[in-house]
């Protein structure tokens, strides 16, 4: 009997779908069942993973064949702590290799090519995805996102889903979560804040997803129409990606939603590296990435509990393995047990290396900086600029945080205890600065370091 054309389409259709419906069961089971795994399980499956990640890495990556011959990756096979002779990669190195330098599977099996944002160093590098890959984050991600979120949520997602895939990845993740999804994405001309906040209050937003500073513009532009977030927006949470918050500002966020606020951490070229729990703590992905803090100038491997940069490799990444991938973020990992009951350790964020700043009498992140402004400050809007002029800290405030004697007071007291620093006031151009902002598709605390301002009398 001949079987039409039709007909056989058909049959390689349904095969086809039972082939990605298979390997996704696949996927969720591996993920299930490293999710079940206690510390010391944990310990021994991360030993097997690096082991036959550098493995793999050295057999077919290019990038990664002429830089770890066969016999340290048979090394780290039969004892771990070969792993240190490993060579670290830099980012650097990834620009230079842009685009297909370490692609280490044939290019038929790459479902997805991300660009980063070039925010660290004005260079794009590139991410390359497996199926695999790909979906074994995104029910990583939603196992975690689980332990604040259920199907009763609403989730609004203001991050960028151009290029990068921290969009689409949320996404993803959320639905399967059964959430209902609210895709305001980044900087659209079709979605500006004023929309944004419109659009937060018309499908009833329990959740909000964005960098902490897209989170401070949103609350300010809703308080000039009229709307109070935490009496008027249902909002009660508040999960901030793509930039390091402070204290202070997790704080006046929270003052200003009348939200939790939750922390997430990750890379385009890594996916999600830390994720929060349901007591607000950070914690390392460790069921995809292996962690190392290492001393930023000798790449001596530190212990748990000191600070140093934080080095990665990849355990879930076929397409683009990573090893001993230095960040250049400043972290310090907690390896006691969290309350919450996670056998993951948590992460202490410290600021990016690259924005420590020489002021008064030694050096300061941004993060620092930041913590001791927005601290001080009591009224909106909390926006501020800042330079650094020797050992004077030059900041730039809002009109009516400028002129409260108090808030400058505050400031300056702080800056001195921390820092040895003297600190000089002026007052920031508000328009100019929110124009920085909203014309972002990635705001930061970058976007407060030499704005516009005028020095005070």
């Amino acid at each position: 009997m001949t079987t039409s054309p039709t007909a056989r389409r058909t049959t390689r259709t349904e095969e086809r779908l039972r082939s990605v419906i298979a390997s996704r069961r696949r996927v969720a089971r591996k993920v299930a069942h490293v999710a079940s795994l206690d510390r010391e399980e944990l310990g021994r499956w991360a030993s097997a993973a690096l082991a036959e990640t550098v493995a793999h890495a050295a057999e077919h990556s290019a990038f990664y064949a002429g830089r770890v011959p066969r016999s340290l990756a048979d090394a780290v096979a039969k004892d771990p702590a070969a792993f240190q002779s490993v060579p670290f990669t830099t980012r650097q190195e990834l620009a230079d290799a842009y685009p297909l330098g370490l692609l280490a599977v044939p290019r038929r099996d790459v479902t997805r090519f991300d660009e980063s944002s070039g925010t660290g160093n004005g260079q794009s590098i590139a991410a390359f995805f497996s199926a695999d890959d790909w979906v074994e984050n995104n029910l990583v991600v939603a196992h975690l996102l689980s332990a604040v979120l259920d199907s009763s949520d609403v989730v609004a997602i203001a991050v960028p889903y151009e290029l990068a895939g921290v969009g689409q990845d949320l996404d993803r993740a959320l639905e399967l979560l059964g959430c209902t999804i609210v895709p305001l994405g980044a900087a659209s001309p079709s979605c500006s804040p004023e929309r944004m906040v419109h659009a937060l209050r018309r499908s009833g937003a329990t959740a909000l997803i964005c960098s902490g500073t897209r989170a401070l513009l949103l609350g300010e532009v809703a308080r000039r129409s009229g709307i109070d977030p935490g009496r008027d927006l249902a909002v009660d949470k508040l999960l901030m990606a793509g930039e390091g918050a402070s204290p202070a500002k997790k704080a006046r966020l929270a003052e200003q939603w009348g939200a939790a606020t939750y922390s997430m951490f990750g890379m385009t070229e890594t996916n999600t590296l830390a994720m929060f729990c349901a007591r607000q703590d950070l914690h390392l992905v460790e069921t995809r990435t292996y962690f190392e803090i290492v001393d930023p100038r000798s790449g001596q491997l530190l212990p748990d509990g000191e600070t140093g940069e934080l080095a990665v490799t990849t355990l879930a990444s076929r397409a683009m393995p990573l090893l001993r991938y230095r960040t250049g973020d400043t972290c310090q990992i907690e390896a006691a047990p969290c309350p919450c009951g996670s056998p993951l350790r948590r992460l202490r964020h410290r600021g990016r290396l690259g924005d420590r700043i020489a002021v008064g009498h030694g050096w300061a992140s941004q993060l620092e900086i930041e913590d001791v402004v927005l601290g001080a400050m009591s009224r909106p809007p909390y926006f501020f600029a800042f330079d650094v002029d020797g050992s004077v800290l030059d900041v730039a405030l809002p009109p009516g945080s400028a002129a409260d004697e108090r808030t400058r007071d505050s400031i300056a007291a702080e800056a001195a205890r921390r820092f040895g620093a003297t600190t000089r006031v002026g007052v920031l151009d508000v328009p100019a600065f929110e124009h920085a902002l909203r014309t972002s598709a990635k705001p930061t605390m970058r976007n407060f370091l030499r704005a516009t301002k005028e020095r005070l009398p």
